[in-house]
């Protein structure tokens, strides 16, 4: 989090629970922003961390970047108490400072990690040499995402603006991540999106190129549709389609090119965990990967439909993993 003296101006913005304009600190809109990045996080096992950067005060503040939270197993209540714990400090922005300590929060811990900035990305040109030492000493096992904060200064050198430049090259530096502007993410909608490409990864791979046609010999008697056809299964918290759900999909594939009247509605459906909102995103997340694999194949995108349950509709009860992995599916309910 940055909390530069910038983050104790002014700022006006819109609340989406509220119909009137908030106005308050660039930093108290921050905090806004953390904590719903934080209340839209799944229920899943994560470390976490929260780190502020900014200039050093005298007797108020005595170092440049600090850990408010962690390392430690993430516990949404206990990150949001240090969400506002924190304070603005003095006018220097040391985010290079903050990268570097990230980076040794982050590089101790298996698996792959994500450093995400929330800044204006004014007066900070160190920041992009810390994010490349970051990516050469992690490789393939950090990304870094990006929340523009605040206003930005445009010039004539900088018509994009100078703290949008900025942040640009930092995410860039990571070779893996995303940049966007708070008023993106500053609805429960918009930050279920951007929490859904930080944790559930990149979209499924293409799939081979379309099989020829199936030819049905004119004298096969007619078969009854059947309500669905074949259901594929997702990991928790992804949409990628495993490989015996590809084939699952190619068998969907000829039984409609076989009957091609028929047309297919597909339902993306998860397990219990996770927020109703999430879990109706995520659950469009599926279905729309499973149709694009399907009209890949060659059928038609007339004929392909999608919807999400998110966890409405399951078809196991018990609180276990044998149960939410049926839970965790995508239906192709022929029409």
């Amino acid at each position: 989090m940055d909390t530069s003296a910038s983050m104790d101006e002014a700022y006006k913005w819109n609340h989406f629970a509220y119909t009137s304009p908030m106005q308050t600190t660039v930093l108290e809109y921050e905090q806004h922003l953390v904590r719903l990045f934080n209340d839209t996080i799944p229920n899943m096992k994560l470390t976490a961390g929260l780190r502020d950067f900014a200039g050093r005060r005298m007797f108020s503040r005595p170092f440049d970047t600090k850990l408010w939270y962690g390392m430690s197993p993430w516990a949404k209540a206990d990150l949001e108490k240090s969400i506002y714990a924190v304070n603005t400090g003095g006018v220097e922005s040391p985010l290079n400072l903050a990268i570097d300590a990230a980076t040794m929060d982050l590089k101790p811990l298996a698996g792959k990690s994500a450093l995400i900035i929330f800044s204006d990305g004014l007066e900070m040109p160190q920041a992009v040499a810390s994010a490349q030492a970051m990516k050469a000493a992690m490789k393939d096992n950090i990304c870094i995402y990006v929340v523009q904060v605040g206003p930005d200064k445009i010039t004539t050198d900088w018509p994009q603006g100078e703290g949008k430049a900025l942040l640009d090259k930092v995410v860039k530096a990571g070779e893996c991540g995303a940049l966007v502007n708070a008023k993106d993410v500053e609805t429960a909608a918009g930050m279920a999106a951007f929490v859904e490409k930080i944790f559930l990864g990149p979209p499924p791979p293409p799939p081979p190129a379309a099989a020829a046609p199936v030819v049905v010999p004119p004298a096969a008697a007619p078969v009854a549709a059947p309500e669905k056809l074949e259901a594929v299964y997702f990991d928790f918290d992804k949409y990628l389609i495993k490989a015996e759900g590809r084939e699952a999909i190619k068998r969907n594939a000829e039984w409609l090119q076989k009957n091609a009247g028929a047309k297919v509605v597909v339902e993306g459906n998860c397990d219990e965990r996770g927020t109703n909102e999430y879990n109706m995103a995520l659950g469009q997340r599926r279905a729309d990967a499973a149709a694009k694999y399907l009209t890949d194949l060659g059928i038609g995108k007339d004929r392909v439909s999608t919807v999400s349950y998110g966890e409405e509709k399951p078809i196991c009860k018990d609180a276990n993993e044998a149960c939410w992995s049926k839970n965790r599916r995508g239906d192709f309910v022929v029409k």
